[in-house]
Parts: structure tokens; sequence; C-alpha cells
């Protein structure tokens, strides 16, 4: 496909014109608290995803997360943050989810430990043996800081898995600790290897200096072991925007020729919490904010179920460019604790009319296909999009325009 973009638009523009029918909207959660008097009746959160491993047979869809019943590990501590312990979750298809066990798979550590009172996990990877798992996770003992309640001292640790994530063994000390100049926390990381970044290990983690939230990042040399600082990743967004008050929880994926960040963001203020996106050309070391509204707003493409919060995003990457996020929400402070939910943009779009309940293909054409016409990322001035006859097609075969009429549009049009 060598054709000129406004050419293309054009194109399809006029294939949106002679078509009909709706996109999916509705949607529920993957992962609900659980019944009363278990750990994680409460809230369930902050969902890591792992694809199965390429080779072994049966190998599941594995999903980690946090939650809890409402108390943590001290009953004098008053819990604000939905974290406390660890759960496992596993599925065949990514779509319908189990608890692999009634129990957590990761409790904080022993009295008196810097991880006594709460954990939450924050990434997980395979290990080269592709046997063994790495956590990174968030913790904190009951440790108060300047007046500021008990737990809020978090900092990140690691622990290893020999038995695909039912049980871990966790290292003593944490592996990141917080910095006062960075604020009153290190927390919630995601870890991208050297295969994304092209070079060392690194780690995006964030914290709040009582202002606003920022996103750091370090790096590692020794696969892990230890992490030296390097600065700022993503502040927040400029004065007025939707981000203003600062960045919080992120995931990163692979996404076309860049590593895509997708992160919450918080507004002056309202204090209401939207995912955004950001992207890396550098292994993550320097973002830059992607040109696009919100992705993903409360009571937006994730329902009613996510009326009052969005937040803990986790993406995937799907066959074809497609993308799959798993996030969190809640529907309001007086109804239901936080779920888990997932989103598919088939294409890999990332404006708020791509994402549709996860596991759903697209129910007509015409309204997904607009946006792809007026996406301000497939339409750069001047630039082949090559990317988007297969994502054409593949929307064909389920839509009310059929593949047959994507195709021979395209190809009497010269694009084939």
């Amino acid at each position: 496909c060598g054709l000129p973009a406004q050419r293309l638009r054009e194109m399809l523009s006029a294939l949106v014109a002679t078509s009909t029918g709706t996109v999916a909207t509705r949607t529920l959660p993957v992962l609900q608290p659980s019944a009363a008097g278990r750990w994680d009746s409460s809230n369930v959160a902050s969902p890591v995803v792992l694809l199965p491993r390429e080779g072994v047979a049966g190998d599941p869809w594995r999903m980690f997360y946090y939650g809890s019943d409402g108390t943590w590990s001290d009953a004098a501590a008053t819990p604000f943050l939905p974290t406390g312990k660890c759960g496992l979750a596993t599925s065949a298809d990514g779509l319908a989810w189990t608890r692999a066990t009634d129990e957590c798979v990761f409790a904080p550590g022993e009295r008196g430990a810097w991880d006594s009172l709460h954990v939450g996990v924050g990434d997980v990877h395979w290990n080269e043996d592709g046997r063994s798992l790495t956590m990174y996770y968030l913790a904190a003992g009951d440790e108060a800081v300047d007046g500021a309640p008990a737990g809020i001292r978090m900092r990140i640790g690691r622990a290893t898995s020999e038995d695909g994530g039912l049980s871990w063994a966790r290292e003593p000390e944490p592996v990141v600790s917080a910095d006062a100049a960075e604020g009153l926390f290190a927390s919630w990381p995601r870890v991208l290897p050297p295969a994304l970044t092209g070079g060392p290990w690194r780690m995006l983690y964030h914290s709040f200096d009582g202002r606003r939230w920022r996103a750091f990042s370090c790096r590692s040399d020794d696969g892990g072991a230890s992490w030296t600082r390097e600065g700022l990743a993503l502040g927040p967004g400029e004065g007025g925007a939707w981000d203003e008050q600062g960045v919080g929880t992120r995931c990163v994926v692979p996404w076309r020729d860049r590593l895509l960040m997708i992160y919450e963001g918080v507004e002056a203020g309202s204090g209401t919490h939207r995912l955004g996106g950001a992207a890396s050309a550098d292994g993550g070391r320097s973002w830059e904010r992607l040109d696009l509204p919100p992705l993903l707003e409360p009571g937006g493409a994730g329902g009613d179920w996510t009326a009052q919060v969005v937040g803990t995003p986790y993406a995937v990457a799907l066959p074809g460019g497609g993308l799959r996020l798993f996030f969190c929400g809640k529907p309001s402070a007086e109804r239901g604790g936080m779920c888990i939910g997932a989103l598919d943009s088939p294409a890999g779009r990332l404006e708020a009319d791509a994402w549709l309940p996860a596991g759903k293909r697209v129910s007509g054409s015409a309204s997904y296909l607009k946006g792809m016409v007026e996406s301000p990322l497939e339409f750069r001035s001047g630039e082949a999009l090559d990317n988007l006859t297969p994502n054409l097609k593949l929307l064909g075969g389920a839509a009310a325009v059929s593949a047959a009429l994507v195709g021979g549009f395209l190809a009497a049009n010269g694009v084939l």
C-alpha cells in the first residue's frame, strides 16, 4: 500500500458512507470481588496478565492481581488503597477467568518487616529458564511518615516462584526504596526486559509528593538484582489538561514501531482518573504524550460499573496488531468494590471509540471504520498506511461490510 494518506482517507470515507451497522459497547467485569469472608471480598485490582507460553501444551493465561477484604494485616490500620494481598486467576482464552485457589498466593511479610502491612503485585515476568517467575511488588510496613497514615511509605520488592505463581519466595530487602526528592513512596513498578528496551532492564514506577503524581525510571545491568535511578520518565500534564495533577499507574506494550505506555492520569480539582497514552522511541527512557484525548474515561467504554473510577491498566498485544486492555473500575463510592474488566482494540487504535468488550467482534462497520478514517494517528500526512489493509480485512469478516466488500473495494482502488 503506497497510497497517500489523504487519498486513502477519501476512499474509506466513501466506504463508510455506504455502510450501516453499530458497534457493541456493553461490557462487564471479568473478575469481581469474591464471597464475603474471603481475602479479596472487598476489592480486586491491578491486573498483570501473562499469555500462555509458546510450546507448552495446555498452558493457561495467568492474571495476577491484588485485593483485600477491607482490612490490612494490622487491624488498627485504616486501608486507603485496595491493596492487601495478591491472588492468581487463570483462563483458557483470556476472557473467562477462574481463581486458581481460594487463598491468596502472596501475603504481607512477618511482623516488623518492611512489607508487613500490605502488598500489591506490580509486574510479573517469566525467567529465562521458561519455568520460574519473578514478581516485582509494592509494599509497606506500619511506618508513619510526616503525619501521613501507616502504609504510605511503599517500596518495591522482588520475589520468585517455581510453581507457576501459586507460591513465592521473597527477597529480604526492597530493590527500590523511596526517595524524598521524588515523593513519599516508590511504588507500582512495571519492568521492561531487554527484549523491549533494546538495552538494559528498565523499571517505571511512580511517586506522590503531596501535590502531584510523577512517573520515574531506573535501570538494571544485572538482571534486576540492583537498580540505578534515571530520573523523571513522565510528569504531570500542562495546566488545564486532563492529567494536570499527574501520572500514576501505567503499563508498557510494544505498539507499531514504538513502545506504548497506557497510564492513569489525574485531573486537578476533581481528582478524576482517566487512561491516556504516551510513546517511547528509545526503549522506554523518554516518553512523549500522544496527541489524543483520554482513551478511557469513567463510565465510558468500560460501562456503568466504571462510573466512579478507572485505573491500573495492563495491556497485551493481540494477533494482527490489536490490543487487549485490562483495568480496574468501580461504580460508585456507595455501591460495590473495585472489579477488573477487559476491552479490545482490534486494530490497535487508541481513540475512545476504538475499544470494544473483550472478545467481541465488530457487529457493524460504519462507526468503527469512521473512527479509523478520522483517527489522527492512523492518518499522518504523506505517510503510507501499510498496517491498515490487514486490519480492514480483519474487521470485514464479522461486520455488516463483508470481507469481500472491503477487499474488493481496496483492490478496485489499487490498494491491494
